[in-house]
């Protein structure tokens, strides 16, 4: 036992000195989404109903499967999915991407703000909110289901949402 108790010690001890050193160089951000805001556990059920979608219909990930370096929410109502996204991605980032286009100015949401599509929705049927955040970005999406026309216009949903959950996401 007395040998179990020093061998603690002195790794208590190195842990300790370890902690006292200063590290040189960049920070590198962890991998996968590890340490992100997880928009199904801090945002309400009563916050997401008050949004006009069912709480009842959470789904974290993409077809409930974990997204490396995002943490995802979704949840539906009858005519469309509003999702949250929790990335260490930058808006400088989004911006560089390729699939992405049509960023657009978003201030009523918040300074930084931008709304943008990706390449491949040629219908106009989805529309995200990128949001400036300390760990890096979060996004809302609303992705419209497949019909004639929409009630209302998706990025104007999508920035009204994003308006109305700004309170619960993280600076």
């Amino acid at each position: 036992m007395r040998v179990w108790g020093a061998c603690l010690s002195l790794a208590a001890t190195v842990l300790l000195g370890g902690c006292s050193s200063t590290v040189e160089g960049e920070a590198v951000r962890p991998e996968g989404n590890e340490g992100l805001f997880d928009p199904c556990s801090a945002i309400q059920d009563d916050v997401i109903t008050s949004l006009g979608v069912d709480a009842s219909t959470e789904e974290n990930g993409v077809a409930g499967v974990s997204q490396a370096e995002f943490v995802i929410c979704s949840w539906a109502s009858d005519w469309y999915e509003l999702g949250v996204w929790s990335t260490f991605h930058t808006l400088e980032d989004v911006r560089r991407n390729p699939d992405d286009t049509d960023f657009r100015d978003a201030s009523a949401v918040g300074d930084g703000a931008i709304t943008f599509r990706e390449v491949w929705d040629v219908d106009g049927s989805t529309c995200f909110v990128a949001l400036p955040a300390d760990q890096g970005a979060i996004f809302v999406r609303i992705d419209a289901y497949q019909q004639a026309q929409y009630p209302e216009d998706i990025c104007g949903l999508a920035t009204r949402q994003a308006i109305a959950l700004k309170p619960y996401l993280p600076k």
